[in-house]
């Protein structure tokens, strides 16, 4: 199980490389926001899941390194295309903190029909562990986003940072972009050449860097929500994802993602939490990517 530390230059990768403009992470700005526990920056959410999906991929228990090498491999009867992350944030990470990765033996089984190749994951931050969870290879999505979806022509033809249907979604338009997702592989201690090396005209997205952009689409949506970013900031609480593989896989430069978040859901068990139900479509009308993200008021958790 190997350490890294994270350094605050690690944090100022993750942020400019995702338009993620959370007070949380500017080294100039954190003490702007009141009662700031943390007392100084702390890493980005999505930056640890990068983390996390990167030491999966180096790890012998994933789906494909197991199929190789185990004596008695556990084989999904239909392909495994799709990436599920399921994270709990239990801490905060801080420049010159060590952090590590403990995954857990993988295992086969089947949901409402959809089969699924778990690994329960752990991530410690000088030893103490601030993030618990899974990461799931499934044979569909589990999570499930925005049902039903707005026509794909009004979320494609709709203008960036506006609010479509009586539902009121928000689109975010972002574009995928090869510098951005390499300074993003290296903030998380990712070796940026083993998933885009130009030189040998390789180019595959980590699943984390199009789904990091939802950090931004949900801050704009603040923002145009009439949010003081200042004096309500909002935390994570969790991550619940899904992307599609075979789509990202063909992803180049420049391609356009169409970011569709809900207005906020007052969870059923915490009055103070609400969950931000995501999904991202393509120009082609393809989903890439559903997501369910949880937040809560700073001061809900100060009390």
């Amino acid at each position: 199980m190997s350490e890294y530390i994270v350094s605050q230059m690690h944090i100022e990768a993750a942020r400019n490389s995702t338009d993620d403009f959370n007070l949380f992470h500017d080294k100039n700005r954190w003490d702007k926001i009141k009662n700031n526990p943390f007392q100084g920056t702390i890493a980005l959410g999505f930056q640890l899941g990068c983390f996390v999906e990167d030491q999966i991929n180096k790890s012998p228990k994933n789906y494909d390194k197991q199929l190789n090498n185990a004596e008695k491999a556990q084989v999904s009867n239909t392909p495994l295309n799709f990436s599920q992350y399921e994270l709990l944030f239990t801490g905060a990470v801080k420049p010159g903190d060590s952090i590590s990765l403990i995954v857990r033996d993988g295992r086969l089984s089947a949901t409402s029909g959809i089969q699924c190749f778990s690994n329960r994951i752990a991530l410690k931050s000088n030893g103490k562990t601030v993030l618990l969870g899974y990461k799931r290879q499934t044979s569909d999505h589990i999570i499930k986003g925005i049902t039903p979806l707005p026509e794909f022509s009004e979320i494609i033809n709709s203008n960036d940072r506006s609010f479509i249907t009586s539902k009121q979604y928000f689109v975010k338009r972002k574009y995928m972009i090869v510098g951005n997702a390499k300074n993003f592989l290296t903030s998380s201690f990712a070796e940026q050449s083993e998933y885009i090396d130009e030189f040998i005209d390789k180019v595959s997205f980590p699943e984390m860097y199009p789904l990091s952009l939802l950090s931004s689409a949900l801050l704009e949506r603040a923002q145009a929500a009439g949010k003081d970013l200042i004096k309500e900031p909002m935390i994570y609480i969790s991550h619940k994802l899904s992307i599609n593989k075979v789509i990202l896989n063909t992803l180049k430069s420049n391609h356009s993602l169409n970011i569709l978040v809900s207005p906020p859901q007052v969870s059923d068990n915490n009055s103070a939490y609400v969950t931000h139900k995501c999904t991202c479509v393509l120009s082609t009308q393809e989903i890439l990517f559903h997501a369910e993200i949880q937040l809560a008021p700073l001061s809900s958790l100060l009390k």
